[in-house]
């Protein structure tokens, strides 16, 4: 019984760490599927708040570009700006300084900083931000872009432009460009969204538009080596610049191979039991080339929401799943139990006349259909009326109990050992011929009478034993064994008398 029960047990942990780890990976499969659902709605939220922010720059720079450059005296100033003489042009420049001195200083305070007009080949006529430096050529853009100004090694800012073209009586007069640095629109940015804010510029880009001086200026990203960001000069941090360190150093394997795809995505990281997330939103140019990202960094521990749920559904079901197991082996060792309780004798704890015959019917079909030989010994022990009388029932059950022990330690593991009813006892000796039957049968009549019992002494016990025969039934062989049973009794008890099938 003990052996069955640990063979179930055993396929059952087995079937239960199967589909532990079944559970598992399927569970680990659907937190990140959900995780990812959130990092997908976080990049969307960063490129809307990135998108809305710089469009709220755009209408406002679009709103100073009609209101004050499409004033007719100042259009006309450019307008005749080709006939004046290099002198009366500075006079122009100077006057121009002033009368925009505080829609400058007004603007400065929004974050923008840079803005120049540009003559129709390119010339800058005047830079507001550094009225002193003009006349040099630079490419113009017509539409919104990512730029590099570089007035100086000191004073060196990328941003977005943004170019107003300038009309008068049909003629082309040049370009008002207004330019929203990266930091200012990093700053503005942390005030409504918070978190922390970079702009990753791709390599390439950096070097081929910025002199060996300028990008000096710029860092190289800790997580990709092909990848450049403006330090920044603020003091308030949303993160602290430690642990902001330490995600970058951790970004480095997160996005490995990642960058250069120039697709959003998002990523989350732990770091001091904190999680955050990092969303990448990609940045192009008026042509639509991938220039770089807008990094931002938020700390948001929703992210251990799903590591909790998947460890609460992983162990609720795991519990459940080892429940119904423990329930099960309950079962099976209640129902080992009962079907032992029907086999087995109460008193001698041997098998009882039900499974004798279960057992001796199966033995009868292998005989049969392999010819294999079988014994069977039917015994009682002599005179047991007599100890009951004797000595009280206790006494007899002692003896009963003493008499199975002494035979189940002399019989082999095969052998068949059942209490057929009252004093009587029967054992089945698989693969056992005549011969070797009357030798158990005498093995045991010895053991029996040399043994001494407590109170009572010596026990004896008379034998009947038989061979099977393919043609032999249970209550053939058995009445077989009785009858030899009987002769012994007939001839003085404490003896093995055999009787054959008839041929």
């Amino acid at each position: 019984m003990e052996a069955k029960i640990k063979k179930s047990v055993l396929i059952y942990i087995s079937i239960f760490l199967v589909l532990s780890i079944a559970i598992f990976f399927l569970f680990e499969q659907k937190k990140e599927q959900n995780k990812q659902i959130y990092l997908n709605q976080k990049i969307v939220k960063a490129a809307a708040e990135f998108k809305a922010t710089l469009n709220g720059y755009k209408m406002v720079i679009e709103f100073i570009q009609k209101r004050y450059f499409s004033d007719e005296k100042f259009l006309k100033l450019l307008y005749q700006l080709e006939k004046f003489p290099p002198s009366e042009k500075d006079k122009v420049r100077k006057l121009l300084s002033e009368e925009y001195k505080d829609l400058y200083k007004d603007m400065q305070k929004y974050g923008i900083k840079f803005i120049q007009i540009k003559l129709p080949d390119g010339t800058v006529f005047l830079r507001f931000h550094r009225p002193e430096k003009f006349g040099d050529n630079q490419k113009e853009n017509k539409k919104i872009n990512i730029i590099f100004e570089a007035e100086k090694k000191e004073n060196f800012v990328g941003g977005f432009k943004f170019p107003y073209e300038l009309y008068y009586k049909d003629k082309f007069l040049g370009t008002v460009e207004i330019i929203l640095s990266y930091e200012a629109l990093k700053d503005e940015l942390k005030k409504i969204f918070k978190g922390e804010y970079i702009f990753l510029i791709y390599k390439n880009v950096l070097f081929n538009t910025l002199s060996r001086e300028i990008r000096k200026t710029y860092i190289q990203s800790e997580f990709d080596k092909d990848f450049y960001y403006e330090p920044s000069d603020l003091k308030s941090y949303a993160i602290p610049p430690d642990i902001f360190a330490k995600i970058n150093l951790t970004l480095k394997d997160k996005v490995k191979n990642r960058l250069k795809q120039f697709s959003n995505f998002a990523v989350d990281i732990k770091i001091d039991g904190n999680y955050y997330v990092v969303s990448f939103i990609v940045i192009k140019n008026i042509t639509g080339r991938n220039v770089g990202y807008l990094v931002y960094y938020e700390k948001d521990n929703t992210i251990s929401m799903f590591n909790e749920a998947f460890i609460i559904m992983y162990l609720s079901v795991e519990f459940s799943i080892l429940t119904v197991f423990a329930l099960l082996i309950s079962i099976i060792k209640r129902s080992e139990k009962f079907k032992t309780l029907s086999e087995i004798d109460p008193l001698t704890r041997i098998y009882n006349k039900g499974k004798f015959n279960r057992v001796l019917e199966e033995e009868l079909k292998k005989v049969k259909r392999y010819g294999r030989p079988l014994g069977l010994i039917i015994f009682d022990i002599d005179h047991f009326k007599k100890i009951n009388d004797t000595y009280g029932h206790q006494v007899g059950d002692y003896v009963l109990k003493t008499i199975a022990k002494i035979v189940k330690e002399n019989i082999r593991d095969t052998d068949v050992f059942a209490r057929w009813g009252g004093e009587e006892f029967v054992i089945i000796a698989p693969e056992t011929d005549i011969s070797g039957t009357r030798i158990l049968a005498e093995k045991l009549r010895k053991k029996i009478e040399e043994y001494n019992f407590d109170k009572v002494g010596k026990v004896t016990s008379s034998f009947g034993v038989t061979e099977a025969t393919p043609e032999d039934t249970p209550d053939s062989i058995v009445k077989r064994a009785d009858q030899a049973l009987y002769l012994a009794k007939e001839k003085g008890r404490n003896r093995v008398e055999i009787i054959l099938p008839e041929i």
